[in-house]
């Protein structure tokens, strides 16, 4: 039996490989600091045009060029889009590049002097990036310390050290992930711009292959992870690593994109996780007896379901449409990610673990109530608009909308209690009957004036709602 209070060399690895992500991304900014840049850090390129934009004055001085200038061409040379740059060659420190670049609907040419970044430049990329994605910065440090959490409490959790590596990896790629300069990342040694491909391919052989094994290590350790606790581990980030590394080595010698296996690859990383998931929740809600694990497979569960799935959609539904993942309108997202680690966290640690039920119980009620209650009442404005419309000729009477409200106010009450009674009937069939049986009951005892018969009955209900071996009254003579 696994002690989980105690910390063991597995324990002590992950907590070196959570903490390595950060600290490798912050020696990896400040060694390409010492390469020759303009001082700016850039968006991503445009696909339409491949254009660069300057988001983060690294410097920290004047420079000619702005925030929200867009790079489209170098020395004459036009950007185009999955192009590699053409600079001139041998680049150094003082040296000046002709930029033509898109400012305010204008077209310039500014010529911009290299240089050398200092180590300030990282914490000035870091408050610009606060600034300019407050939201995730936030989210994945608050997702980290809640798995930091969880991990310190029980380091031996198999399901706690895989939560601290998803969240480890996600807070470092946020902070200090995007510190160096998209732009001129392709004038770097090709060890260096293999090096930077390979952080940026990590969420295919790092994040998935450790999303993978976390449904297969908590609640309870499955087949796969228990009879090859090393070589899965071994295979899925091995085989993801080398194919990554191979392809972008390629790729940065030969100027080509890189290859298509590292994104069939990603494909199949991306149908292992969605298989280990819903295989690993379907075969322990099938299997698993024991109270505690079943509690905390309704947290997991909730977890992967609402901070994993409903962002996940999200942003397929935003690749399928052409939209963009971190925009406005889809961002709130972002806060829905924090009840994986919350949920899971909740779940290893044990910390009043029932109470799940009353969530999911509570969630189900309110969810088809609200959505039932917006029908009725966006219905019931169209049609009472209409009917006013033909009586009066007004289009839009303020009426419709009092009248709906007051019908919304009326049907509050039964609709919440009809919705309870009908999902108490489906999904929580037990309570339901023991919430019955306690009514009658109630009934019973008012009415009842036979001792012998009341106490019958009371025996009864003891045995039907909590089922106990026996049931023995007792009476104390007055």
């Amino acid at each position: 039996m696994r002690d989980e209070n105690r910390f063991d060399r597995g324990a002590w690895l992950t907590l070196a490989v959570a903490c390595g992500w950060s600290l490798a991304l912050i020696a990896f900014s400040l060694y390409v600091y010492g390469f020759p840049t303009d001082g700016w850090q850039y968006g991503s390129a445009d696909n339409r045009q491949g254009a660069f934009t300057a988001e983060i004055n690294l410097n920290g001085v004047p420079s000619v060029l702005a925030v929200g200038d867009r790079v489209i061409a170098i020395d004459g040379q036009p950007l185009v889009p999955d192009g590699i740059p053409l600079f001139p060659p041998d680049l150094r420190v003082g040296q000046t590049v002709r930029y033509t670049i898109e400012r305010a609907e204008q077209t310039l040419d500014v010529d911009a002097p290299l240089m050398q970044l200092d180590a300030l430049a990282l914490w000035r990329s870091l408050v610009g990036q606060f600034r300019l994605e407050p939201r995730e910065m936030v989210v994945s440090l608050a997702a980290l310390l809640v798995a930091a959490f969880a991990f310190f409490l029980r380091p031996g959790n198999l399901g706690a050290r895989y939560l601290l590596l998803i969240f480890g990896y996600y807070f470092a790629t946020a902070w200090v992930g995007f510190t160096v300069s998209s732009l001129y990342q392709f004038t770097f040694p090709a060890g260096v711009q293999t090096m930077y491909q390979m952080i940026g391919l990590s969420w295919g052989w790092f994040f998935f292959a450790t999303l993978i094994q976390l449904p297969l290590a908590f609640p309870v350790i499955k087949a796969p992870l228990r009879r090859f606790p090393r070589l899965m581990p071994a295979l899925l980030y091995g085989i993801a690593f080398v194919v990554c590394l191979v392809s972008s080595y390629q790729a940065v010698v030969s100027g080509a994109s890189l290859s298509p296996a590292v994104f069939l690859l990603f494909i199949l990383y991306l149908v292992l996780t969605v298989i280990a998931i819903f295989g690993s929740l379907i075969h322990n809600w099938r299997t698993l007896s024991e109270p505690a694990a079943r509690a905390q497979l309704r947290w997991l569960t909730l977890g992967m379901g609402i901070g994993l799935g409903v962002p996940f959609i999200v942003m397929i539904g935003a690749l399928l449409t052409g939209g963009d993942f971190g925009s406005a309108n889809i961002d709130w997202v972002l806060w829905l990610i924090l009840l994986l680690p919350v949920c899971i966290a909740i779940a290893i640690t044990r910390y009043r673990l029932f109470d799940i039920d009353v969530i999911i119980r509570k969630t189900l009620v309110y969810s088809a109530l609200t959505a039932l209650l917006a029908l009725v009442y966006f219905g019931s404005v169209i049609l009472l608009q209409q009917l006013f419309g033909a009586l009066t000729g007004i289009e839009q009477s303020p009426l419709a909308v009092v009248v709906s409200t007051l019908m919304i106010a009326a049907l509050f009450t039964t609709l919440r209690r009809r919705i309870q009674d009908g999902i108490d009937r489906r999904f929580y069939r037990k309570k339901y009957n023991a919430q019955q049986v306690l009514a009658r009951f109630a009934i019973t005892a008012r009415d009842e004036t036979d001792l012998d018969a009341l106490l019958a009955e009371l025996a009864r209900v003891v045995d039907e709602t909590l089922q106990p071996e026996h049931v023995s009254i007792w009476l104390r003579k007055q």
